[in-house]
């Protein structure tokens, strides 16, 4: 989507793909916003960005940056109530794409996240949470510099399941755990952002 800095612009900026997407859904359901634009930035910073009129953006602003500090390390956030041209066209470059998919623009189910450090651990992490319940392995992350995350898909009590079989698998391999997240009921526009560490689309 192609920002020209006609709005307001609000974003926040975290450590790791998991507290941004908490971030991003409750902005979304906070108020009337867009987004517009995410970004993993690299050595494990990752942005999401909105656009909206400024009361709209700064409600959602503080609402994403305290739902992505309750579960990790929010970095940044700011409200820009009218950025230059030059800006938009900054922010325009890690557009998310719009989609009149009927099937990516529906409701998506349940979401469960965990990102740790390492690929050995996230991959733990994924066999217990397929074992111990009903979910789908949909997703795979590497942000940068070691923080990689896992998303799974089902019903609420599943996910939550398994994300804490998940947890576990990992702290009894004696690794930590950067963060974990359950979503009942996902912003359907966190498929914009979701869909592009969709394995399907990573595969070769």
């Amino acid at each position: 989507m192609r920002y020209y800095g006609e709005e307001a612009l609000g974003l926040i900026e975290t450590l790791g793909m998991v507290p941004a997407i908490s971030g991003a859904d409750t902005m979304l359901k906070t108020a009337d916003v867009q987004l517009i634009s995410y970004e993993n930035i690299g050595s494990t910073l990752v942005a999401v960005m909105v656009k909206g009129d400024v009361a709209a953006v700064k409600a959602s602003v503080e609402a994403g940056a305290a739902a992505a500090s309750e579960i990790g390390k929010l970095t940044a956030q700011n409200v820009m109530p009218r950025p230059i041209r030059a800006v938009g066209d900054v922010v325009s470059v890690h557009a998310v794409e719009d989609s009149s998919d009927e099937a990516e623009t529906a409701r998506p189910r349940a979401m469960g996240f965990i990102e740790t450090f390492g690929i050995v651990f996230v991959l733990e992490a994924a066999d217990a949470m397929v074992k111990a319940a009903d979910v789908q392995l949909v997703g795979y992350e590497n942000v940068a510099s070691g923080y990689i995350s896992v998303l799974v898909e089902g019903d609420v009590g599943a996910c939550q399941a398994a994300v804490e079989a998940g947890v576990k698998a990992v702290e009894e391999m004696g690794a930590e755990i950067h963060s974990s997240l359950v979503i009942p009921t996902p912003h359907p526009d966190l498929r914009k952002i979701t869909k592009i560490y969709d394995i399907e689309n990573l595969l070769p």
